[in-house]
């Protein structure tokens, strides 16, 4: 357990008796810290977590010390010692006295109130693991935080703490920002007749000219009644439908005269940066609820004359292309198939 002393540093306790105050877990990114409001003459000392060690000390590791960041040259555990080359110096430090941990105090601005938190990240963490961490914090999707670290905006880049000059008691500026909601829509004809089969998935990619949050997709419904769709939809990192899976969903939709175009949410809105390549797949089947099987013309509405290039709302331009097939055949392409719409936040 972390601890802030009576000089105002953090101090790593093992054992802890006072039970009066919980700490808050930061075992998994899902988790989200509790932050009181600031009150005058509450002590900092009170605010405690748990930290989870994402990678053990060795030889070459980054590290932090006293003196900054450092590289990992001997471990000598029998004298609680390590080694470490800080700016070209190498120094013996105790093993208290270095952290596999960089603490950041971040400072909350909404809506004219100001609330301040403590949170603790892996010295390999990034930009965006950082703006990923306080973005998750807000329930409503439409509510983003622009962060700022010295004066300038922290994009959510790949840039590590070490690369940005985040130290053990950075202070990093969180001011929220409402977003709206948007949406793009890649058909200008639609028609009947979609089908489906065990050995075909429906996949689109795509790229944005603005940074955007994608909050979800929408998929056409069965052309006729008595049918119903079913499966994932995942959005995924990268050209093609086998890249690093960002988000995923459940899909059962049954067939509407009023909508054709259902819409399918994620659990939180997925950070999409400019010009950056992404996929959308969505792996469904198409059942009949009642006797009878498939009739004429059953399966979903889907999309005809599709554009590569689409003017969406919010000032955000897409460019769409066809996902490389893989094992299984995509029946989708820009010019005609499923996936119509995307949503988004700016």
């Amino acid at each position: 357990m972390w601890k802030l002393n009576d000089i105002n540093q953090w101090e790593l306790f093992n054992q802890v008796e006072d039970v009066d105050v919980r700490p808050t877990s930061l075992a998994t990114s899902n988790q989200k810290e509790t932050a009181s409001p600031e009150k005058s003459g509450t002590k900092a000392s009170s605010q405690l977590f748990y930290i989870q060690k994402m990678k053990q000390e060795v030889k070459g590791a980054t590290i932090y010390t006293p003196k900054g960041y450092g590289v990992i040259q001997n471990i000598m555990p029998e004298k609680n010692m390590i080694t470490v080359k800080v700016n070209n110096e190498i120094i013996d430090f105790e093993r208290s006295e270095v952290s596999n941990d960089i603490s950041i105090q971040f400072i909350h601005v909404q809506a004219g109130e100001k609330r301040t938190e403590w949170i603790s990240f892996p010295i390999q963490s990034t930009a965006k693991d950082i703006n990923d961490r306080i973005n998750s914090q807000y329930q409503d999707p439409s509510i983003i935080a622009r962060l700022f670290f010295k004066g300038k905006e922290l994009e959510p880049s790949n840039d590590t703490l070490e690369k940005l000059g985040i130290t053990h008691g950075s202070k990093i500026l969180a001011m929220t920002k409402p977003g709206k909601s948007y949406s793009v829509n890649r058909f200008k004809q639609v028609s009947s007749g979609w089908g489906y089969g065990p050995t075909t998935f429906d996949s689109i990619s795509f790229s944005a000219s603005k940074d955007i949050r994608i909050s979800g997709v929408g998929i056409y419904g069965p052309s006729q009644q008595n049918y119903t769709l079913a499966g994932t939809v995942k959005l995924i990192q990268g050209p093609s439908s086998d890249g690093d899976i960002a988000a995923t969903t459940t899909v059962e939709v049954n067939f509407s005269v009023h909508e054709k175009i259902h819409r399918v949410m994620f659990s939180k809105p997925i950070s999409v940066r400019a010009e950056e390549v992404w996929s959308i797949c969505a792996e469904l089947s198409l059942t009949c609820n009642s006797a009878g099987g498939f009739g004429f013309g059953s399966g979903s509405h889907y999309g005809n004359n599709g554009l590569t290039i689409c003017q969406g709302e919010g000032d955000v331009t897409f460019a769409f292309l066809t996902c490389p097939r893989g094992i299984k055949t995509n029946q989708t392409t820009t010019y005609s198939g499923q996936i119509p719409e995307i949503y988004y936040y700016t």
